[in-house]
């Protein structure tokens, strides 16, 4: 018979073959046919409102073919992209920015927001869960902040440190050198510095970003120490409700389709199941 001279190696190095094809074509078939229907999505959602939809999504998502998590966050890749879309889009068409993420690098976040500030037409940030730090720069951009009402923000309060020491929050190191005065050691010195510099930074473009949507100087002024100072930890939620009694324009009229459109979005493992 044929079989008679297949060994166990041949079968085991044919299977091998198989289960390695299938490790490297399927997850990639599978995110070919997620995106086809994302970007479905997003023009239909571009019919129906009469916009420009980007999407900056940012979730822990199995990308590789071990299916190991890959962790996302703005960066410079990401303002490209935005940037690119924004300066295609028509200058009195609106934009829409679908934000989800924890955020992440102060430079393309601020780029992407200036981007944002500058375009003519009307903007809107739709916020259906979170969209953190330099996420909440780049909401401050908008005419508009969508938000679900249990979606947040959050505090815009630069982090800075090394990988020795650690990285924390802007007005700590301040306050560490206010505390030691000339005792603090010379790096905390050099990063409380940096930090002063970085605070007035943050304080100069959230005043940008927020001016002609907050009339008024003292209520701006505000606006921005909530949210540069560190009166606030940086990772504290920021809801709707207490970001409309900050001072933000902030509404909860978030459309359904953006829900729909985030189920698009596989995480890389799930702890929550149920019917719908």
């Amino acid at each position: 018979m044929v079989f008679e001279d297949v060994g166990t190696w041949d079968i085991l190095t044919v299977l091998a073959i198989v289960f390695v094809l299938y490790a490297l074509v399927y997850p990639q078939y599978q995110m070919k046919k997620v995106k086809t229907q994302r970007l479905s999505m997003i023009k239909k959602m571009e019919q129906e409102w009469g916009t420009k939809v980007l999407t900056l999504i940012h979730r822990k998502e199995a990308v590789s073919m071990f299916g190991l998590p890959v962790y996302q966050y703005i960066d410079i890749e990401d303002a490209e992209s935005i940037l690119r879309g924004i300066r295609n889009t028509a200058n009195n068409r609106p934009i829409d920015i679908i934000a989800h993420t924890p955020g992440g690098q102060v430079h393309p976040s601020i780029q992407i927001a200036r981007a944002l500030k500058n375009h003519n037409g009307h903007t809107r940030v739709m916020i259906p869960h979170y969209s953190m730090s330099g996420g909440t720069i780049i909401a401050l951009a908008a005419d508009e902040i969508i938000m679900d009402d249990d979606a947040v923000i959050g505090p815009i309060d630069p982090q800075l440190g090394d990988l020795i020491r650690g990285t924390y929050p802007a007005p700590s190191w301040i306050n560490a050198v206010s505390q030691k005065g000339a005792n603090a050691a010379d790096t905390t010195i050099v990063l409380s510095d940096i930090s002063e510099k970085t605070m007035k930074l943050m304080r100069k473009v959230a005043n940008e970003l927020l001016e002609g949507k907050i009339e008024d100087e003292e209520k701006r002024n505000y606006v921005v120490e909530k949210l540069v100072s560190g009166e606030m930890v940086h990772i504290t939620p920021i809801s709707a409700s207490e970001a409309a009694d900050i001072g933000l324009p902030v509404s909860t009229n978030l459309p359904d389709k953006v829900h729909e459109f985030m189920k698009f979005y596989r995480s890389v493992k799930s702890s929550v199941e149920y019917i719908e």
